[in-house]
Order: structure tokens, then sequence, then C-alpha cells
């Protein structure tokens, strides 16, 4: 049995961790102390002095009436352990101040302008090595290790008061803080947190002690979700994704109870005549209430045709909490385009208090699904170390797949000698942080080669199940390519001809084109190579196709490069005019382009490119369909892409392992031809 699998941050190129964006700052000049500025807008509201400072820290504090726990973060904890909580730090004896920002005006949260706050809660991994913790409100971040110059409070906390994560139980792990003087927010934004300091470094919870979370349930906004500073230095508003696992608790009249929203729009659902479809939406709740229930009216072009109220099996609790409903669609037999709006009315058995409570856009009916192809986005580098799992990640989609994958390879990097110029663009449009990295259909983001998103103990083939999860997705397009080189050798002309199954109007569909090379390859070039750590596991008795890695060095020269992309058309919006948003079921849509291949110098064989159509939607981004061909010779040389009838093109020709090849080779190869027929000969 194959051992353990190393961990994947050992085969990357720009790997990022939780700390990435920390460990990039560049450390500021330390500021003199700041006096107290008293000057702010805002009230303070009295409360009697208590003879110690933490005589209001309690694991679950009792809640008046109109008070409510609200944060950025909805407080969700995915776990009481602090092993597997998501934590940052710096590894050191220093001062860590962390807060959020409460805006006082245009607060979409209705939690601005004449809101007060009452307290604070957030969780410690482990006390041990943690003093002088502070709770603060100001209007004017301080730099001050103490946090003095805060210009509402600052509150000294008693360490013996405090919980920690640490051998804590799932209801007992928070501590929640009373400020001993709540302030009323007025016209000033309020900065509102807590600081402490470490001691002593001896374990992970030392060196990693700010608990963050980046669950995109967990999270309602990341503007002002986090600030985080240490020692004298300058403040920092971290905008990496994360926010600061940490509540505030507010008060006031008009604190919403029975509120929930959700998104204003979805994208093109697909559903085939006579079928349900389930459309999944987010529902977020803004009301002490929670959820527990809610009604909700569908309706087409104002025309109702569904109103049900759903209760839940497990209620949702709090302000900021999520659920994911699929709200049922079938619009009968006729195909077609329709607008359709899913409006949230009650909530827990009241009027829903939010206004932002429906949700609009199109369901496309089609005649019948689509013939689909997935369309594989492979990112490599010959800096990558580990870029032999998307080589062999590619070798067994064709293989198993055969047609019905569509593969190109984006190589990226300074020093990689194959990087397509458009195609670099759009890698940093879509901030691709490490290599190798794959998307698919440009759906299902950031799927590692191979292994996938399982999350195991053992180096298994898992990319097949995300692979099978986007090829049940349905299409509303097929997708036709062809590919021929002109006789000069100078341009490569390209035609797409596209057909939908259904009609009406539509504006959001556009094609991009993009040609690969197979067999690229010079002795110059050196290729990173890590698999050579998984000498001696028994990795190529599982997988055969990973021996010739583990058996080479770090540094590995003449290997051959296919499927690379060496030009491109519109591949990050796509072409405009492309598709015309005049749409007829019977009509095939055809484009044609043509690329001077003068303009891409790193193609190296202009009889070994492949020609690529693909169809997106432009609101979504995502990939509808796509297809490939083989771009064929005016005047080809070597292997003949004709057979005795003379109208028959052989495409593609393999060995008996998957690997694509350019000649014909000793033993089994395998030849697929224009007519869809495939055949094995020997040699």
């Amino acid at each position: 049995m194959l051992k353990k699998l190393l961990l994947c941050a050992s085969f990357l190129v720009g790997v990022y961790s939780a700390d990435a964006c920390a460990q990039s700052i560049v450390k500021q000049k330390i500021t003199k102390e700041v006096p107290l500025i008293n000057g702010h807008e805002g009230t303070r509201k009295e409360t009697a002095k208590t003879e110690n400072a933490s005589a209001n820290t309690k694991s679950h504090l009792d809640l008046n009436d109109n008070e409510v726990w609200w944060g950025y973060f909805n407080g969700n904890y995915k776990t009481n352990d602090p092993t597997y909580m998501l934590k940052m730090g710096f590894g050191a004896k220093i001062t860590y101040g962390c807060g959020i920002k409460l805006k006082a005006n245009n607060n979409e949260f209705n939690m601005g302008k004449g809101k007060t706050i009452e307290g604070i809660r957030f969780v410690i991994p482990d006390l041990k090595h943690i003093e002088d913790v502070k709770i603060w409100m100001t209007t004017q971040l301080s730099d001050n290790k103490d946090m003095s110059g805060c210009n509402i409070c600052v509150q000294d906390i008693d360490k013996s008061k405090l919980i920690q994560a640490l051998n804590s139980t799932p209801d007992n792990f928070i501590n929640e803080i009373r400020f001993d003087t709540p302030y009323t927010i007025g016209d000033e934004d309020v900065y509102v947190g807590y600081s402490f300091r470490v001691t002593q470094v001896d374990d992970t919870f030392d060196e990693t002690p700010v608990v963050i979370d980046k669950n995109p349930d967990n999270i309602l906004s990341l503007d002002g979700a986090n600030f985080w500073k240490y020692d004298n230095e300058k403040w920092y508003e971290d905008k990496c994704g994360e926010v600061l696992t940490m509540q505030v608790l507010m008060s006031g009249e008009n604190i919403k109870k029975n509120s929930v929203d959700i998104s204003d729009s979805f994208y093109d659902i697909p559903i085939e005549k006579n079928t349900t479809v389930k459309l999944p939406l987010t529902l977020t709740t803004y009301g002490k209430e929670g959820l527990k229930s809610f009604k909700y009216v569908i309706t087409n072009n104002g025309k109702k045709i569904d109103e049900q109220t759903v209760t839940l099996e497990k209620p949702v609790e709090g302000v900021g909490g999520k659920y994911t409903y699929g709200f049922p669609l079938n619009f009968g037999s006729d195909h077609g385009v329709y607008p359709t709006q899913i409006e949230i009315t009650e909530v827990n058995g009241f009027e829903n208090e939010s206004s932002k409570n429906k949700s609009l856009g199109d369901a496309i009916v089609v005649d019948k699904p689509a013939t689909r192809k997935v369309f594989i986005e492979d990112y490599t580098s010959t800096q990558a170390s580990g870029y032999a799992f998307g080589y062999v990640n590619k070798i067994k989609l064709k293989e198993i797949y055969g047609d019905n994958v569509v593969i190109v390879s984006a190589h990226y990097g300074k020093d990689d000698p194959m990087p397509a110029k458009e195609y670099s663009a759009y890698i940093k449009e879509i901030g691709m942080l490490y290599f190798p990295n794959t998307d698919i259909d440009r759906t299902y983001r950031e799927i590692y080669p191979y292994i996938g998103t399982y999350d195991g103990e053992y180096l298994i083939y898992s990319y097949v199940d995300d692979f099978d999860k986007a090829k049940e997705q349905m299409s509303v397009a097929t997708v036709d390519v062809s590919g021929k080189l002109s006789e000069d050798n100078n341009t490569v002309d390209v035609e797409a001809k596209v057909k939908f199954e259904f009609s009406g109007e539509k504006n959001n569909y556009a094609l991009f084109y993009v040609l690969t090379e197979d067999g690229m390859q010079n002795d110059s070039w050196v290729q990173e190579n890590d698999m050579y750590e998984f000498d001696g596991y028994g990795l190529e008795e599982e997988e055969p196709l990973f021996e010739p890695f583990i058996k080479a060095s770090e540094k590995m020269t003449g290997l051959v490069y296919d499927d690379v992309i060496v030009a491109s058309q519109g591949a990050i919006t796509g072409i405009e005019g492309s598709i015309s948003p005049t749409i007829n079921i019977d009509e095939i849509q055809t484009n044609k382009i043509s690329f001077n291949l003068s303009d891409y110098p790193i193609i190296q064989d202009k009889k070994k490119l492949n020609a690529y159509a693909v169809l997106i939607d432009t609101n979504s981004k995502k990939v509808i369909n796509s297809c490939q061909c083989k771009v064929l010779d005016s005047t080809p040389t070597g292997i003949s892409n004709k057979v005795a009838d003379g109208n028959i093109a052989e495409l593609e020709r393999y060995t008996v392992d998957g690997r694509k090849i350019q000649k014909p080779v000793k033993g089994i190869n395998i030849i697929k031809y224009s007519n869809g027929k495939v055949v094995k000969t020997v040699r």
C-alpha cells in the first residue's frame, strides 16, 4: 500500500498560506505615542463600575431583547479544537492587535449610526503564554503597543476570567465580554477589537494565536473585517480573503428579528423540457431570530408558478447564518428563455424585514441537452516541481474520457520558455496562486491535478470525481471547430459552428479560441521535479506513469510537452460579436477567425498545431461547451492525414499508455480518424 501523501505544498510554486499576506508586509518605522484624543463624536453609555475589570466576562452572556451578536464573521466556528482552527501569527514574543471596523454611515447591515456597542466576543487558542489582554474601541486606530491613544476606551481583562479553546467543550470556548462603558455610534466609523501579548513561544498555539476564517459560508463581508498589528507597528487591513473570528454585541432600536437576504441575481439555469431542476440559492439571516422557516414565491414574467413554505430540520441561529435551498423550477414542454424571480416573502411566519428579498435570473429550457465536452485548463510551469501531477493527469483523462475531454496546458512563469502572452494575462486576471493547478469549465476552480479535491491520507487518482461532477452539468449548445494551415504556413484559419437547443434573445454568450502545439521540446529546457522524493514509497507500483519522474533528479531535461497553448484570442472575456444574441434552435451560428503565426514566436512546428473553440457565458464566466481539432496541413508531410478513400483524416495518434505521439512508434499505435473510428495498429 502506498505510504501517506507528502504535503502537496512541496510540489507547488507560489504556495498560498494563511499568513502569506502577513509575511509580505514591509515593516514600518516605529511611531511616537499618540496622546489621547477626546474630540470624537458619539456617546458613551454610562454604567455602574465594577470592582474587577473582568467581572463582565463570561462564556455566554445573557442578552437583552434589543441586543444581538453581529460581525463580518457569523460566529459559526468550524470546531472548538484549536488544532483545526485556521490561525495566523508571527511565531514571536510580540503584542498582537486585532479588530474590525464598523461603518457609521451607509452601513448595509444596519449596524452603524445610532446602534450601541455593548460587548465583544473572540477566541484565544491557548492562554498559557498570553498576558496583557485588553479590549478597546476607538475612532482612530492607535499604533501603540498598549493601545493607549484609543479615544473611546481601553479595558483591561483579568486573564484568570478568560476561557481558552484548548481542552474546552463545544459549548464553552468563546470569551464574551461586556464593555464597562458601552458606546453609541455617531458620525464616525468605529474600530472594535482586542489585544494581547505573547510571552513565550513553545508550540504552534504560541506561534499562531490569532484565529481567522476564510470559509465563504461564514463571511458576510471582507470590507473592514480584519485589521491587525504587532508591537508598535502600523495597522494593516488584511484583504487576503479571511476575516477575524470576532463579533460585537450591538443594541438599539429597529434590531431586525425576522430578516433574510437572498442574492439579488442568479446565473442562467439550464433545464430540459418537462423536467424539474433545483436551483441552489443561499439565504443569509440578518434577524435576531435566525431562520426556522420561510415562504417563497416563484414567478415568470409576473405570473406565479410556485409558492411554498419551507420548515428547516435544523434552525439557523442568529445573525449571519447561511442556508442553501434548492428552489424547484419547471416550465413545461416549450423551449426558450424564462425570466424568473424568486422572492422570500415570510421568515419564521412573519413578513420578511429584508429589502434584499428577491433574486432574478433566466431559466433556459432546452429541447434536449447538448452533447457535452468538458474543458480543462491545465496550469503548469517548468518551475513547478509538481509538474508530473499535471502530466499524468492529462494522460489518464484522455485515456478514460477520450473525445469528451478538451485539454489545454497554459505555461506560466518568467523563466518558462512556453508562455503564451494573452493567456499569461488571463492567468493574472484570475489570480492563480500556485502551479500545477487546473480549472474545470471555469466552474470548478483550482482543482489540483491528479489528486483533485480529495483530502484523505493516501495519494490516489481522485481527479475523476471532480471531472464527473462537471460532466453531469447540462449544456445548452454544441460546439464544433475546424482549423487549417495556409499553403504558405503563415496563417491558421479557424471556423466554429455553434448550435443552441433553444430559441430566444440572450446577449451573454461569446467564443474564444486557442491554438496548442504538441511535441514541444528543447534540450536546454529544465523542468523542476520533486517527485524523486517519492522514491522508495512504492508510488510507481500504484501509478507507473510517475516512474520516470520518481527515478529522475530534481532537475530534468529532455521532456516533451503536449497541448501547450501557443496562441489565443478572446481568452479573458470572449470575442465580442462572435455569437448573435438572437438565437434560433434550428440555426447553426458560424464564426471564423485567423491566427497570423508570425505573431506567436514560441511556435516550434506549425505542422503540430491543434485548434480549440470555447463557448462561454460572459456573465458567469463559465464554459458552456468546447471542442478541439487537429489543424490540417495544406501540404502534409510525415504521417499522412489521409486514408485510402481520400476523405477521412487521421486526427490523433497515441501509444497504448495514452501518450499522444506525432509519428508511428514501435508497438501498438492507437489512431483516431475524422469519421469517429479508433483503430489499433502494431508496428
